[in-house]
């Protein structure tokens, strides 16, 4: 995804409906009328993506990915083999997924795959972001489905439980529900398991999740319905940018200095390397009296840690053992 591009932690407990199976069950886990109506396999399934409904006939055999989440999400519904070509990937960062994912072809890293390349490669189904440049509608006029990781849909919440909602969907719609079902139960003991160890903090450390575009000249954060959002309020830090309601948006410097972080989160992408991330930020001398900053209290990860996809577990993991180093 475009990585310059939950809430509070009580959404872990709520899934927005905006990736919902529509055939077989309700939002609320009730059959609903078309159910009953004879299928085979559970086919044909309609699911609703960012409010825009999809129907399958059978289960996707090829998919095309576009941007850094959707091929992991896939790889932990167990259906890794399925995905034949990935794309858009400016931030690569599958974590545990990478071997079921490396027969895939990965081309075009930095811009959107062009609607004819799509369709050279025959694929039965395309998975991508909200706001891609290749659209549902540009497929659909060539019988190529399009959904949407409910992460990237523009009322995402950047909660975990829309990241488990998704890879138990994609086990319905590929076939794979026992693999994605187990996998969600593992996920879900990890993250509840980094709540217990933070659950005592007391009182809240203000924080900054913040990204450096490659050449360090432009400096975005993250605010209210970012994962790495849900990710700080479960680590026991306080977002100081979590009253915006957007993932990412160019950062107000003026808003950093005067809430004073005591801790940044900073995010690396292509070859940005942690120290070198760290020195770009450092080397702004308008942030020099920060706290973080001046303290070099500034944890520096993969932008894929903190995406809205199944690697965020690992990378909440990975945020609790750096937190627990910092003096």
């Amino acid at each position: 995804m475009k990585p310059i591009f939950a809430r509070r932690i009580r959404r872990l407990a709520v899934l927005p409906a905006t990736l919902v199976v529509a055939a077989g069950l309700t939002a609320c886990g009730e059959t609903s009328s078309e159910s009953a109506q004879p299928t085979t396999g559970g086919f044909p399934l309609t699911i609703s993506s960012c409010g825009r409904e999809v129907t399958f006939d059978a289960p996707p055999q090829r998919v095309v990915t576009v941007g850094s989440i959707a091929a992991p999400m896939i790889a932990a519904a167990g259906a890794g083999d399925r995905v034949i070509t990935r794309t858009f990937e400016t931030a690569p960062f599958p974590g545990k997924y990478a071997d079921q994912l490396a027969h895939a072809e990965v081309v075009a890293p930095t811009a959107d795959l062009a609607r004819e390349e799509i369709i050279a490669r025959t694929p039965d189904a395309v998975v991508s972001f909200e706001g891609a440049a290749v659209t549902a509608d540009d497929l659909a006029a060539v019988g190529i489905p399009l959904i949407v990781t409910r992460g990237y849909c523009q009322n995402a919440a950047g909660s975990f439980d829309d990241i488990f909602a998704d890879i138990e969907l994609y086990g319905k719609l590929f076939g794979t529900e026992p693999a994605a079902t187990a996998e969600v139960e593992a996920l879900r003991a990890r993250v509840a398991s980094v709540a217990d160890t933070t659950s005592a903090v007391a009182q809240p450390r203000p924080a900054a999740a913040l990204i450096l575009s490659r050449d360090g000249s432009t400096l975005n954060a993250y605010g209210g319905t970012s994962t790495v959002d849900t990710q700080m309020r479960m680590l026991g830090l306080s977002n100081i940018f979590g009253d915006v309601d957007k993932r990412s948006f160019g950062a107000n410097t003026e808003t950093l200095i005067q809430r004073d972080p005591e801790v940044v989160i900073l995010l690396t992408q292509g070859d940005q390397t942690p120290e070198s991330a760290r020195q770009a930020l450092r080397s702004r001398p308008e942030l020099a009296d920060v706290e973080a900053i001046r303290a070099d209290r500034i944890i520096a990860v993969p932008f894929g840690y903190t995406g809205p996809g199944p690697v965020a577990v690992e990378g909440l993991e990975v945020l609790a053992n750096e937190l627990a180093g910092l003096r």
